[in-house]
C-alpha cells in the first residue's frame, strides 16, 4: 500500500501535540516552543503558511476542541480559550502553580476537565470559572483525563499506573469514582512522553489504553471489563492512540517510531508505517480519510488515505450516514422527544444560565482565576448539585438549541449503530512465500517501485528467489539453504517477473501480459542478458537448477488475454492458475499433460506429487466468514486426493500455504495459527488440526516476535522470527529459525499439561506419516523414523501414567497404557504401578498386554507357521513331481 505523508516544519524538537477542529476545517499544533500552530485542513490549502499563536509561555502539553472553541494547556499551567471561527485569544479559563499535562472537553463544551501535576482532577465550568470541582482519589500525579461521548463518565490514568472511571451522573448528587483498575498502565515520570492516553470510541461503548506489554486493552464501558488486546504490533511503550470517527479503527504510535491503525472488528493490525522519529501526536480527521500526526522532531505529518476504502470501512463517513439516515427516520418522534425533556430540564437551568452569564463578556487578555488562592474550590458535596444541571449548555442556550436535538438522536439512537462491526474485507490472492516492494514511486501511474527496491518472490524449504528492480531491468538472485547440492545463480531479468516458485530440481517464474519482454541471449559467462522483442502477452519461465546453462530451460506464451495469476512446481509438475479459470500443467520438460477449470483460486502451493489449491465458494459473508475451500490433487495420477472447507475464524484471512518435509498440507492465518491437514489421504475425513500458535508461543516466550513460516520438519515449524515493525522479511535475508510446535491445548503450564500435548501432536504426525508411507511405497524408508516415534510416545505416555499413579486415577492410567504400542513399555507401565503399590491396576494392565499384544503375537507365530507348511508343501509336491 501506498504511503501518501506530507510533512511540515512545525515546531522545535521535543514533544508536540496535534488536534482537528470539530468540522475539519483546521489542524491546531503545540509544540515545545510554546506556540501553536492553526493549519487549513483543505487539501488544495495544505501548502499554505499556519497561524502562529504564541499565548502560551512554555512547551504545550495539550490540545481540545469543541464546535465553537479550542482550549490548550501546558506547563505554564494555564489553560487557554480560542474562539473557532476566527482563531482569536478569547480568554484564560485557569491558571495552576503546576504545569497541565492534559484537559477534555465534556460532550456539549460547557465543561472542561483538567489535569494537573497533583494527584486530583479538578472539572471547571467554562461559562463561570469559578464554578470549580474537584475529583480526590487518585495516590499519585494524574496524568490524562477523558470524558465519554455521553459526559456520563470520566475516565483518568495516573503516573502510579491506575485507572480510575468516574461517574459524572451519580444517584448521591456528585461524582463518584465508580471502578479502578489497579496497575492497569505503564508507571512514568510525570513529563514523559507517554501519555497513558484514554480513547473512546464514538458510542461511547468501548474505551481504550496502552497496557504494560505494549498492547492496547480494549474495555466496555457497559460492565467495565476487558474485552480484547490489540497486540504484536508495536516494540516499545505507547505514546498515545486515538479512535477513528466510526468506532472501526484504532490509530496508535509509540517510541518504536511507528503508527499502527488497528481493525477493531478483526481485533489486528491492518496498515503500519514506520517514521523517523517517535510519534507523540495523533488525530484523526472528523469527516475525511485522513490522520494527522506530530513527532519529537516537530514534524506535522498529514497522512492522506491511510485505509484503503476500496476493501475497509471509511473511517469518518460511516458514523455520518448512519446518523443522518436515522435523523430521517425518527425526526419526528424525536423532536417530540427533545420537547419532553426540555419541559423538565431547562426550568432547572435557567437560573444557573443567568447567573452564570453576568461574568459571560470578559476581556481579551484578562487573566484566569489562581486555583490555589482566588479560585472558589468547590466542595462536591455542598455546590455540585448546582453544577451536574448545566450538562445542556451554559452559556450556549441560543447557539445550541438545534445541535442539542442532534445530540439526543446520536446519543439515543445513533450510538448504537457505530461501534466494532463485522465488516466484509476480502480475501486476498498471494503467492505463498512472497513479499511486496516497500517503497513505490507514486509520481508515475501504475506506481513502480524506486531503484535497487528489492522483494522475496518465493521462500521455502528449498531455497530463495529475490528480484531488485533496476529501471530498464531487474536482477533475479536464486539462493539455497543447502549448497551441497545446487549452487547459487543470477540472472537479468527484462520480463520484470511478478511472481516465482522453487523446487527440487527447477524454478519457475511468471509474468503477466502487458509488460516489456526481451527475448533472451546467452552471455559469456553464467549470467543471461535479453533483448528486445515486443510481445505483450503473459509468459511462464521454468529454469531447471541441476545443470541450468545446458539448455534445458523453456519459455512459454500464454494466449492473448490470458494472464497466470498464481504458480507452483513440485517433483514432477508446474502448475499455472490462469486469469481464465484454467489450472494448467505442464511437465517439467515443459510438455503440457492436463488442464480444468477451477474459480476464484486464492494461492497454490506444491511439494512431492502434490499441489493445494485454495479458493473462494462465493464472496464473504456478512458475518466476515471468507467461505474459502481447499483441494488437494495428485499431479501425477491428477487424482483429487482431498477436498472441503478451510475453516478460519470470523474476521480472520489465510496467509500462508505449504507442506511438510513429509508432504503434510498446511496453512497459516492471521490469527498466527498454524494448522495440519490430518488424515489427508482418506477422500472425505479430513480436518484442519491446529499445531502452533504464534500469539501464544510468543507470550510464553516473554517476547514481542511474530512468526513467518517457511516450512515444517515434524515437530518443528520452519520460519522467520519477524520483530520491530515489519510485517515481512526484508534484506539482509533473515535466518531460518525452527520452533517447536505445541498445539493450544487446555493447561500447558503443569507437566501433565505438556505430556499429553506432546503426546498428541507425536500421535497425529505419526499417523500421517504411516498414511503417506503407503501411499507412497515408501515403508522401508520410514521405518526406522516411525520405530523412533512411537519409542519417544511410550515415554511419555510412561510419564503420564506416573504421574497418574501418583493421584490413584486408575481409570486415566488404563487409557494411556492402552496407547502404548509394546509389551515391553506396558511392562514398565506394571512397575510403575507396582512401585505405587496399585495392585488392582497392575493386574489390569497386564490384562491389556495379554489382550493387545500376546494375541498379536500369536497371530503372528500362526502366520509365520502357515507360511513354513506352505513351503513344506510345495517342497514336497515337486519332489512328488520329479519322481
Amino acid at each position: 500500500m501506498t504511503i501518501n505523508i506530507l510533512r511540515k516544519e512545525a515546531h522545535s524538537e521535543g514533544f508536540t501535540t496535534v488536534a482537528y477542529k470539530t468540522d475539519g476545517t483546521a489542524i491546531i499544533t503545540g509544540g515545545q516552543d510554546s506556540k501553536l500552530h492553526v493549519y487549513n485542513a483543505l487539501r488544495s490549502q495544505r501548502n499554505t503558511e499556519p497561524k502562529i499563536l504564541d499565548e502560551h509561555t512554555e512547551p504545550v502539553c495539550a490540545i481540545g476542541t469543541h464546535r465553537a472553541n479550542f482550549a490548550t494547556a501546558g506547563e505554564d499551567g494555564t489553560v487557554l480559550i480560542f474562539r473557532n471561527s476566527t482563531n482569536d485569544f478569547e480568554k484564560f479559563l485557569v491558571r495552576s502553580t503546576t504545569p497541565i499535562r492534559s484537559l477534555s472537553f465534556n460532550n456539549n463544551g460547557t465543561r472542561i476537565a483538567v489535569a494537573t501535576d497533583e494527584n486530583i482532577i479538578r472539572i471547571i465550568l467554562v461559562r463561570d470559572i469559578s464554578k470549580i470541582v474537584t475529583l480526590s482519589g487518585h495516590t499519585t500525579l494524574v496524568k490524562s483525563v477523558a470524558f465519554s461521548p455521553t459526559s456520563d463518565h470520566l475516565i483518568s490514568t495516573d503516573i502510579g499506573g491506575d485507572v480510575k472511571i468516574w461517574d459524572m451522573n451519580h444517584s448521591s448528587g456528585a461524582p463518584q469514582c465508580v471502578k479502578t483498575l489497579p496497575g492497569a498502565v505503564r508507571k512514568c515520570a510525570s513529563d514523559a512522553d507517554v501519555m497513558n492516553t484514554i480513547a473512546w470510541s464514538s458510542d461511547g461503548a468501548y474505551f481504550c489504553f496502552a497496557g504494560k506489554e505494549h498492547e492496547i486493552c480494549v474495555y466496555s464501558s457497559k460492565d467495565w471489563t476487558q474485552q480484547y488486546a490489540l497486540e504484536f504490533a508495536h516494540f516499545n511503550d505507547i505514546i498515545t492512540m486515538a479512535w477513528s470517527p466510526n468506532g472501526s479503527y484504532i490509530a496508535s504510535v509509540g517510541k518504536d517510531r511507528t503508527v499502527v491503525i488497528w481493525d477493531t472488528t478483526k481485533q489486528s493490525d491492518v496498515v503500519k508505517y514506520e517514521n523517523t522519529a517517535a510519534i507523540s501526536g495523533v488525530a484523526w480527521h472528523p469527516q475525511e480519510n485522513e490522520l494527522a500526526l506530530t513527532d519529537l522532531k516537530g514534524q506535522l505529518l498529514m497522512w492522506y488515505d491511510p485505509i484503503n476504502i476500496s476493501t475497509m470501512a471509511h473511517p469518518a463517513k460511516k458514523a455520518t450516514q448512519e446518523v443522518d439516515d436515522l435523523e430521517q427516520l425518527f425526526e419526528e418522534s424525536s423532536t417530540q422527544q427533545v420537547s419532553t425533556n426540555n419541559s423538565g430540564v431547562f426550568t432547572r437551568q435557567e437560573s444557573l444560565l443567568d447567573n452564570a452569564a453576568q461574568d459571560d463578556n470578559i476581556e481579551e487578555g484578562e487573566e484566569g482565576e489562581e486555583l490555589d488562592d482566588e479560585g472558589e474550590d468547590v466542595d462536591m458535596a455542598s455546590d455540585m448539585g448546582d453544577f451536574v444541571i448545566d450538562d445542556d449548555g451554559a452559556g450556549y442556550a441560543e447557539e445550541q438549541q438545534q445541535p442539542q436535538r442532534r445530540t439526543t438522536i446520536r446519543n439515543g439512537i445513533a450510538g448504537r449503530a457505530i461501534g466494532p462491526q463485522h465488516k466484509i474485507t476480502e480475501q486476498a490472492t498471494f503467492q505463498p512465500g512472497s513479499t511486496t516492494f516497500r517503497t513505490m514511486d507514486t509520481t508515475v501511474q501504475p506506481p513502480i517501485p524506486l531503484e535497487g527496491e528489492r522483494r522475496y518472490m518465493a521462500f521455502n524449504m528449498f531455497g530463495i528467489i529475490y528480484t531488485i528492480y533496476q529501471g530498464a531491468h531487474s536482477i533475479i538472485n536464486v539462493e539455497f539453504h543447502d549448497q551441497a547440492h545446487n549452487r547459487n545463480f543470477h540472472f537479468t531479468d527484462y520480463y520484470h517477473y511478478t511472481m516465482a516458485s522453487i523446487g527440487p530440481d527447477g524454478a519457475i517464474f511468471a509474468v503477466e501480459g502487458g509488460k516489456t519482454r526481451k527475448k533472451e541471449e546467452k552471455s559469456n559467462d553464467d549470467e543471461d542478458s535479453q533483448e528486445p522483442a515486443g510481445v505483450t502477452s503473459s509468459v511462464i519461465h521454468y529454469r531447471p537448477l541441476m545443470n541450468w546453462a545446458n539448455n534445458l530451460e523453456w519459455t512459454i506464451d500464454l494466449p492473448e488475454g490470458e494472464n497466470v495469476k498464481s504458480i507452483a512446481i513440485n517433483e514432477s509438475t508446474v502448475v499455472a492458475v490462469t486469469s481464465a479459470g484454467y489450472v494448467r500443467m505442464f511437465t517439467i520438460s515443459g510438455l503440457q499433460n492436463h488442464i480444468f477449470r477451477l474459480e476464484n483460486i486464492v494461492a497454490t502451493a506444491a511439494h512431492g506429487n502434490l499441489v493445494l489449491f485454495v479458493y473462494k465458494n462465493g464472496g464473504t459473508g456478512l458475518n466476515g466468514e471468507q467461505n474459502l475451500e481447499f483441494m488437494l490433487m495428485d499431479t501425477t495420477t491428477q487424482d483429487i486426493i482431498q477436498r472441503g472447507d478451510l475453516p478460519l475464524q470470523k474476521s480472520s484471512h489465510l496467509t500462508w500455504i505449504g507442506f511438510s518435509e513429509t508432504s503434510q498440507a498446511l496453512m497459516y492465518d492471521s490469527n498466527y495459527v498454524l494448522s495440519i491437514l490430518h488424515r489427508q489421504r482418506s477422500f472425505g475425513q479430513s480436518y484442519w488440526i491446529p499445531v502452533f500458535d504464534g500469539k501464544l508461543t510468543a507470550k510464553t516466550l516473554e517476547r514481542q516476535e511474530r512468526y513467518w513460516p517457511v516450512g515444517m520438519l515434524r515437530d518443528r515449524l520452519m520460519c522467520l522470527i519477524i520483530r520491530g515493525t515489519n510485517e515481512a522479511p526484508y534484506f539482509p535475508r533473515p535466518p531460518v529459525d525452527d520452533i517447536e510446535l505445541h498445539m493450544p491445548v487446555i493447561d500447558l503450564v503443569t507437566e501433565a499439561g505438556q505430556l499429553e500435548e506432546a503426546h498428541m501432536r507425536m500421535r497425529l504426525i505419526s499417523n500421517h506419516d504411516r498414511t503417506e508411507a503407503i501411499a507412497t511405497n515408501q515403508q522401508d524408508e520410514y521405518y526406522d523414523v516411525l520405530k523412533e516415534a512411537d519409542a519417544e510416545m511410550d515415554k511419555t505416555l510412561l510419564r503420564l501414567i506416573q504421574i497418574a499413579c501418583r493421584t490413584d486415577k486408575e481409570q486415566r492410567i488404563l487409557d494411556l497404557a492402552a496407547a502404548l504400542h509394546s509389551s515391553r513399555s506396558v511392562d514398565a507401565a506394571v512397575k510403575v504401578a507396582t512401585h505405587f503399590k496399585l495392585s488392582n491396576v497392575a493386574e489390569k494392565l497386564v490384562q491389556i498386554k495379554e489382550e493387545k499384544f500376546m494375541m498379536h503375537d500369536e497371530m503372528l507365530s500362526l502366520s509365520k507357521r502357515s507360511m513354513e507348511l506352505d513351503l513344506d508343501d510345495e517342497s514336497i509336491s515337486s519332489k512328488r513331481i520329479r519322481y
